[in-house]
């Protein structure tokens, strides 16, 4: 993941531990492709909703692949096992997806796609990796404070 900044500032990964912030703009970055997560005014060919894609290159960018940080709740700091959602920038629209499979293009497939309303389906949680507490200056974890 990376931290957006406008595209006249350069963006820098997202430090291991650093706390991420409700309404955080970020980049996901498919590892393995090395392309973002991408969404525009397209419909699905499978559901009508907004399409949803992978786009890009380390090097090749745009609006289209950033992302609004949300969740519901006072906390002002992305905790672990917090359901969070990911707003396109772009076209408002929230990532989202259910538990329907296609048959085509690939049988037994979910979709991810882009809508207009909140729901239990536009809800994520980061179910795997490593959760990396911040640490302070003396070397003592914090303890996720809310002043942040």
């Amino acid at each position: 993941m990376r931290k957006h900044e406008p595209f006249e500032r350069q963006d820098e990964p997202c430090t291991p531990g650093e706390p991420i912030k409700k309404g955080t703009r970020t980049r996901l970055l498919h590892v393995a492709t090395r392309k973002w997560l991408h969404s525009h005014l397209y419909n699905s060919p499978l559901s009508n909703s907004q399409e949803v894609s992978a786009f890009g290159s380390d090097t090749q960018s745009d609006g289209g692949d950033v992302w609004i940080i949300e969740w519901d709740g006072k906390g002002k700091v992305w905790k672990q096992n917090t359901k969070v959602r990911f707003k396109h920038v772009d076209t408002g629209a929230y990532l989202f997806s259910h538990d329907a499979k296609y048959g085509n293009p690939i049988s037994g497939q979910f979709e991810v796609a882009g809508v207009a309303h909140k729901s239990k389906n536009t809800e994520w949680v980061a179910a795997e990796g490593v959760y990396m507490p911040r640490y302070s200056e003396k070397g003592s974890a914090d303890d996720d404070k809310e002043e942040l």
